[in-house]
């Protein structure tokens, strides 16, 4: 044997020792690395087996006040049980919006439903972020639209001026961010990107060191109406970007913020539209069934959130109209068609029409704005496409 040589027998005993010992001392995390197993989503406990829960978004944004009404118009009428339970409850939570909410749909068992905006469902489907969301939501209703305010300073007279200086997109991964963003960058004004929850935002504007802030809420939103241009705030003018799809023109009134908006004015802006999305429960579970009961409550009952004294936006919904290329819940499905069929007389459960026209009513009738705004884009949209 050479001197300083290793014998192979004892070089090889040696490994392996070396090798049962880090097994022994070494954390299972770190001599093993499993395979991840994506998590499965749970059912809540059936403590109280007739609530649904809806995530509303944050109370900044403009969803939770229409949650709300979803749930006291279907709590009212309802017959109370022995022990003053109800055969549906629908239990309002706030989240954090956007991205975030339909996180909590996917994950949180006691989680049913969100709003959420359509252009933020095509985004995370095609980006694969979440996952095939097509296998794992199915949408309820198309709803109303939600538009873009960008509250400025005084100052601010276009949005060409808020190029290179601090903007606030809303928090990470909140319905706002990812709208501001595109827009901005479509339009080629490019600025600094602030996050920050809305009153944080206002102070910093009162205080000069961020220009503007961006907040998608349904028109009029509560946490807009208090701003005056006296107090040194604008609403700033959004030119609906060309070639743009998953927008819609829209425009702010007087009507909507006198305190900022003077008598007779305008302010143009886009729109997204909301849906109303449900985790795709298996369908012979309880929360299925549950589901089911939501959708016959709301849908029956629908004409009530139409009246005068609720919320306006409420005007706009259409139950029928399709979003594309996803799967809308299946008894949701069935009641339209069955509406459908007893609406016409005929006793069939023919399909439902493929209407996609925001501001359409049910029953009948069109709110003149909404309507006059989407023929505009129409008209501007085949103008531009016969160059």
């Amino acid at each position: 044997m050479v001197p300083g040589s290793v014998s192979p027998v004892w070089a090889g005993g040696l490994a392996a020792a070396l090798l049962l010992l880090a097994e022994l001392i070494l954390p299972p995390a770190i001599a093993q690395t499993p395979s991840p197993t994506p998590p499965v989503k749970q059912a809540a406990p059936a403590r109280d087996p007739n609530t649904i829960g809806i995530v509303a978004g944050s109370p900044e944004g403009g969803t939770l006040p229409l949650v709300n009404e979803i749930a006291r118009v279907l709590a009212g009428g309802q017959e109370i049980g022995p022990k003053g339970e109800l055969a549906l409850r629908v239990l309002p939570m706030v989240g954090r919006g956007g991205v975030h909410d339909i996180q909590d749909v996917l994950a949180l068992p006691g989680v049913d439903m969100t709003i959420t905006q359509e252009h933020l469902l095509t985004h995370l489907q095609e980006s694969k972020e979440l996952g095939d969301l097509k296998s794992k939501l199915v949408y309820i209703t198309k709803l109303f639209n939600e538009e873009l305010h960008l509250i400025a300073q005084e100052h601010v007279r276009q949005i060409s001026d808020l190029a290179g200086k601090p903007v606030n997109f809303g928090d990470y991964g909140g319905s706002a961010e990812g709208i501001a963003r595109d827009l901005f960058r479509t339009l080629g004004v490019e600025v600094s990107e602030v996050h920050l929850g809305l009153n944080e935002a206002i102070e910093e504007m009162r205080q000069g060191r961020i220009a503007a802030t961006a907040v998608l809420a349904s028109k009029p939103a509560a946490v807009v109406e208090h701003l005056t241009r006296g107090s040194g705030f604008r609403l700033v003018q959004v030119p609906y970007p060309a070639g743009a799809t998953l927008y819609l023109p829209a425009a702010l009134h007087h009507e909507d913020y006198p305190g900022l908006i003077p008598a007779g004015e305008r302010v143009e802006t886009v729109a997204a539209g909301t849906v109303l999305i449900a985790y795709n429960w298996p369908e012979k579970s309880g929360r299925h069934q549950l589901l089911g009961n939501f959708v016959d409550a709301f849908f029956s009952r629908f004409p009530e959130f139409q009246a005068a004294r609720r919320h306006p936006r409420w005007q706009e919904v259409n139950l029928a109209a399709v979003l594309p290329d996803w799967r809308r819940f299946k008894p949701a499905e069935r009641w339209l068609q069955t509406s459908q069929a007893r609406q016409a007389g005929t006793g069939s459960t023919g399909s439902v029409p493929r209407s996609d026209t925001p501001g359409r009513m049910v029953p009948g009738g069109r709110d003149p704005e909404t309507e006059r705004l989407f023929e505009e884009f129409l008209e501007w949209r085949e103008q531009r496409g016969k160059r």
